[in-house]
C-alpha cells in the first residue's frame, strides 16, 4: 500500500478524515458511477478504523499505566497476596459498526483511485471528499490550525438522539462547546480534552425534532480562547 498525500498521519486528524469521507461518499457515488457493494464495503471500513482510533486505542492507552503497575506489583510486592492481573475490556462497537477485515486503507485508497478517473468527478468533488492534496501535504478537511477542527454526527442516544462531535485539538489542551437550540440563545455544553464528545441533552420538547447549532474554540488555561469554529448545524430527532 502507497502512502497517499490527502490522507493525514496524526491519527486525531484521521479521524476528522475518516468521518468526513464517511459521511460525503453516499451523495457521490451514483454520481460518479461506482459499485453498490464496494461503497458500503468503504463505508464500514471507515467507521470501524474510527472505532478503532478514536475509542478502542485511547481505552488500551488509558490501561496502559494499569498494566505498568500490576507487573511491578508483580516483580516488587510483599509476598502476601497471589497476584490477579487486571483485565481490559474494550469499549463496546456503535450501533452498526462491525470489525471488518485487514488492509483497511487499502480498500479506501482504492476507492478513491476509482473516483478519481470517474468522468464525472471534479475537483469539488475531491475537496469536498478531502482526497486533493495540497502542494505542502495533506488535504484538510477544516485545515486553520487558528481553530478547532470539527465534524458533528448524529448517533443513536439514551433518550432520543445525541450528537457526537468530533474535533481536532492540534496541541491545545483542550476545546470549549456551545450550542444553540431550537433558535435560542448560545449556551455552554462542555470543555472536553479528548475527542469525541457526546452531546446527549435530551431535547427541549419530548418526541418534537430540534435544530441545533454548535460552535468551537480552544481551551487552555481554564479559559476558552481562539477563534470560533465555522456554525455547524444538525437535526435531532427522538
Amino acid at each position: 500500500m502507497s502512502i497517499q498525500r490527502y490522507f493525514p498521519n496524526r491519527a486525531g486528524e484521521q479521524i476528522v478524515w475518516l468521518t468526513n469521507f464517511r459521511n460525503k461518499l453516499p451523495q457521490y457515488a451514483t454520481r460518479l458511477g461506482l459499485d453498490p457493494a464496494r461503497v458500503a464495503e468503504v463505508i464500514a471500513t471507515c467507521g470501524f478504523v474510527i472505532y478503532v482510533l478514536e475509542n478502542w486505542l485511547v481505552a488500551v492507552r488509558t490501561f496502559g499505566p494499569t498494566a505498568t503497575s500490576a507487573v511491578n506489583l508483580l516483580l516488587n510486592g510483599d509476598g502476601t497476596a497471589t497476584m490477579v492481573l487486571p483485565g481490559f475490556t474494550a469499549p463496546p462497537l456503535p450501533p452498526g459498526v462491525a470489525p471488518v477485515t485487514t488492509g483497511a486503507l487499502t480498500r479506501i485508497f482504492d476507492l478513491v483511485a476509482a473516483m478519481k478517473v470517474s468522468p464525472a468527478y471534479t475537483e469539488a468533488v475531491g475537496t469536498d471528499l478531502g482526497i486533493v492534496a495540497h502542494s505542502g501535504g495533506v488535504a484538510a478537511v477544516a485545515a486553520d490550525t487558528h481553530k478547532p477542527d470539527i465534524q458533528l454526527e448524529v448517533v443513536g442516544g439514551k433518550v432520543c438522539q445525541a450528537v457526537r462531535i468530533h474535533f481536532v485539538k492540534h496541541g491545545h489542551t483542550g476545546v470549549w462547546i456551545e450550542s444553540k437550540r431550537g433558535g435560542g440563545k448560545w449556551e455552554f455544553v462542555a470543555v472536553d480534552t479528548a475527542a469525541p464528545y457526546l452531546d446527549e441533552r435530551p431535547l427541549l420538547v419530548a418526541h418534537q425534532p430540534e435544530v441545533r447549532e454548535y460552535r468551537v474554540c480552544f481551551w487552555d488555561k481554564g479559559q476558552p480562547n481562539s477563534e470560533w469554529t465555522d456554525i455547524v448545524t444538525v437535526t435531532v430527532g427522538p
